[in-house]
């Protein structure tokens, strides 16, 4: 089964999303939008792992939530990957306490290097709002983006808890099932 550790995000911040995502999706651009109840923050893709290390990684996921605190984020602000000049995919940015994200990612790598797993090169805390397919009307896409990053708000919201997360690949878009839930105890 193919896993990866997530932070869930409000409902409130997957409607600020889903609105961000009404608000561009006028039928101007190829972009295939995240449905609104895969919207998480991936703390560490694990991919394809057999049913016999479940039980290993689901300890090791305890023991990083155990040392790790609460985290306040604030949602806001629209960006691209790789880039503004090449975008393919548009996200919404998280700040805050993005120290604590890193640490709790830095504690799930350090724990999981124990079964195998490589460790995270580079963590880019943001909600994937969706994947560019062309760059049909790029420009305008770009501007308004822009203009909507000149009046965009920051949401803030108190991380608590991740997920263990089972990605099952579907034609029409992946389905998340979360295997195991875990509080930020440190």
């Amino acid at each position: 089964m193919r896993l990866f550790a997530a932070i869930p995000v409000p409902d409130m911040i997957k409607d600020y999303a889903w609105e961000i995502k009404n608000q561009l999706d006028v039928g101007l651009f190829d972009i295939k939008w995240v449905e609104y109840e895969n919207y998480h923050l991936t703390l560490k893709f694990l991919g394809e792992v057999q049913e016999h290390e479940i039980q290993g990684i689901k300890d090791r996921l305890q023991m990083a939530a155990e040392a790790s605190p609460p985290i306040n984020l604030f949602f806001g602000g629209l960006g691209f990957f790789p880039h503004r000049n090449r975008p393919r995919v548009i996200w919404l940015g998280a700040k805050g306490e993005i120290d604590k994200a890193d640490f709790l990612g830095e504690r799930i790598d350090t724990y999981l290097q124990e079964l195998g797993f490589d460790e995270e090169k580079k963590r880019s805390f943001h909600l994937t709002l969706g994947r560019i397919r062309s760059e049909k009307n790029q420009s305008r896409l770009l501007q308004q983006v822009g203009r909507m990053n000149e009046i965009s708000p920051s949401v803030p919201v108190k991380i608590n808890e991740f997920y263990l997360m089972e990605s099952q690949l579907f034609s029409g878009g992946p389905q998340y099932i979360v295997q195991e839930k875990y509080e930020l105890e440190g």
